[in-house]
């Protein structure tokens, strides 16, 4: 790949691999970061490439910024570190892929890539991958949840605070493929100290009489309420307990997504995410019970929410019935 930054006229289109039908854009006002408009992160107000309100509004100096739609495999990596990033395998993951930046020198930049294997529970979301001294080393925008984006990145050859465009890397880049595996071992890398560190808890996940649990009828995930100042580490997400805050550096509450846990050391309590939701809602204190008393509560709740949920297992029920 050429080291040579290619600079293109501003208002040309947006780039050759960047038009796919997977990839949604905001309108941004030039020289800023993000948009100013309520909605923008509504999946029904992205823009296609081609819309032509995005193009007059390109046409007259606006930034952009763009996100993977929910069907999409994409990822887009905001390295803002790339001697860390690249000492913990970055650098061959991004080598080859579209990369573009707002630094001459390209200590920060934005690079695209495919991931086919993305976790689902990662979708809708945006994540950093932190050093253990807490500084951020490469933030990850993935595909946007069925209604929601997590974030979005500003777009190449828009113009950047600091009064630099984004150039492109080279022109003839496409975006590569990798693994979820390979970034999850990067993640290992910057920060070792906390990956992985879940204990195996002794928490049984509440069961109601149709024989689902509670997280499995009504569809709740531990993603759902993330620790404030979360960030990736390893196969975990780390942060600050949402509810009783953390006094321990680098925060006291670890997710496993995978596993549907969420573990606090403070209170050295793990919980699904039925119990964490009883938590987040101040349903139960952090380090309590799943008891009959909280599970009545939180079902009066969970009910009122998704009255779906019953009015399908009825209808269920009744054709059950019929049948039999």
């Amino acid at each position: 790949m050429s080291n040579t930054t290619t600079s293109v006229p501003h208002g040309s289109c947006i780039p050759w691999q960047m038009q796919r039908e997977d990839l949604l854009y905001v309108m941004v006002p030039a020289g800023e970061k993000g948009p100013t408009y309520k909605g923008w992160n509504l999946v029904s107000q992205g823009r296609r490439h081609d819309d032509p309100i995005l193009a007059v509004h390109l046409l007259h100096g606006g930034n952009y910024g763009y996100y993977p739609a929910p069907c999409s495999d994409l990822l887009s990596l905001d390295v803002d570190d790339a001697d860390t990033f690249h000492g913990a395998g970055g650098k061959d993951l991004v080598r080859e892929t579209f990369r573009y930046s707002a630094w001459p020198d390209r200590r920060k930049y934005r690079a695209i890539i495919s991931c086919p294997d993305i976790p689902d529970h990662y979708r809708g979301h945006k994540l950093p991958i932190r050093s253990d001294r807490d500084q951020t080393i490469v933030e990850l925008f993935f595909p946007a949840g069925l209604e929601k984006t997590g974030g979005q990145c500003i777009g190449p050859l828009s113009l950047h605070p600091n009064g630099n465009r984004y150039e492109i890397y080279d022109p003839d880049a496409s975006i590569m493929t990798v693994r979820w595996s390979e970034i999850e071992e990067i993640t290992r890398i910057i920060c070792p100290a906390i990956a992985d560190s879940i204990p195996e808890p002794d928490y049984r996940a509440p069961v109601q009489s149709r024989g689902k649990t509670i997280t499995e009828r009504y569809g709740l995930s531990v993603m759902d309420t993330l620790p404030r100042d979360a960030r990736i580490a390893g196969s975990e997400i780390r942060g600050v307990h949402p509810v009783h805050g953390s006094t321990s550096p680098g925060g006291n509450v670890a997710m496993n997504p995978k596993k549907g846990v969420v573990y606090c050391f403070r209170c050295a309590a793990g919980y699904d995410a039925a119990g964490w939701d009883a938590i987040c809602r101040g349903i139960m204190p952090c380090g309590g019970t799943y008891d009959s008393a909280v599970m009545k509560q939180h079902l009066e709740v969970l009910n009122r929410e998704k009255p779906e949920v019953r009015f399908l297992e009825r209808i269920a029920w009744k054709r059950s019935r019929r049948r039999s």
